[in-house]
């Protein structure tokens, strides 16, 4: 089928049935129906190549299918759309809500072509996901701790992801995860401020840095935690600066590095100032900052404090 709508409430399962569409095929551009027109879709939709290649189309926010509002003439443009569609190209509405069936478009795309719901997950569910994602790494938790991660992300299957993401960046290698340290990297107001604390480096302010960072010691947070989280982010940002400059597409960084599209939207906005020569020289910094606090050439903490002087100052 040439025309998809996918409709549920969880970024992560729209990706995966987003991927299972896509595959590996580079020819992807992305709307966002918030900022771009139904005319440039509809445009961009309509283009045929000259190599006769099939092209992907993804439009996100497109919650017209649900309860947004569409004007009188995009509706119109889809619709002459939908009865008349380009062959070479295939395109997928996502909707962050339920389809509503009463309107047009959403019963044209469910009768001609293919409407995906993806339904929440049940609690089960996200924690056996849990505990393969962690064996697939290498690494071993207790059935307590998935049953804590899934409960303390209020069974948000989004949620537990990041939280899992999060734990595995604190071991430097597959291991076991013990329960006290899950429940410390998986407090809320701890991670609130820990990524407090690395926006706030990354954007080089220095007063914000420096306040959440003795907040953070005063809750007992240790500066390995905080280091490697800095040292993600900057990576992070240095992989998607290389591809941006090298031309490629943001849905092909997106699946590349594993990021959602509002993780990579942040990364673009983050990564504006910076150049690749300072990304590799702060990430350089970073190891060396580790190496040091780890031999014990270093002082953790004055040593961390150092390192948001050089930078934010």
């Amino acid at each position: 089928m040439k025309i998809y709508a996918i409709s549920g409430e969880s970024y992560l399962l729209i990706n995966e049935e987003v991927n299972k569409i896509v595959k590996d095929n580079k020819n992807v551009t992305i709307f966002d129906y918030n900022n771009d027109s139904m005319e440039a879709i509809m445009v961009e939709a309509g283009y045929v190549s000259m190599f006769m290649e099939d092209k992907y189309i993804i439009v996100k926010n497109a919650n017209f299918l649900g309860t947004g509002k569409i004007t009188e003439k995009d509706s119109e443009l889809l619709l002459n759309y939908l009865e008349h569609p380009n062959d070479q190209t295939i395109i997928i509405f996502i909707c962050n809500e339920k389809v509503d069936l009463r309107k047009k478009i959403g019963r044209i795309i469910k009768d001609k072509y293919t409407l995906k719901v993806i339904d929440n997950l049940k609690v089960y569910q996200i924690e056996e996901r849990l505990k393969n994602y962690f064996l697939k790494l290498g690494f071993k938790i207790a059935p307590e701790s998935i049953s804590y991660i899934v409960s303390n992300s209020l069974n948000n299957y989004d949620m537990v992801m990041n939280e899992a993401y999060k734990i595995t960046l604190y071991y430097d290698k597959p291991g076991i995860i013990k329960h006290e340290e899950v429940v410390n990297i998986t407090s809320r107001a701890l991670n609130s401020n820990n990524f407090l604390f690395v926006d706030a480096v990354v954007d080089s302010d220095l007063e914000k840095s420096l306040e959440l960072y003795n907040d953070l010691k005063v809750m007992k947070c240790e500066p390995s935690v905080l280091i490697s989280l800095l040292a993600r982010d900057f990576r992070i940002m240095l992989s998607v600066k290389k591809m941006q400059e090298a031309g490629v597409r943001e849905y092909s960084i997106m699946n590349e590095l594993g990021l959602m599209d509002w993780q990579l939207n942040k990364y673009l906005n983050k990564v504006f100032p910076y150049k690749l020569k300072e990304l590799e020289s702060i990430i350089c910094k970073l190891s060396q900052l580790d190496l040091d606090i780890k031999s014990g050439k270093v002082d953790r903490f004055m040593g961390l404090e150092l390192f948001i002087l050089d930078i934010c100052a």
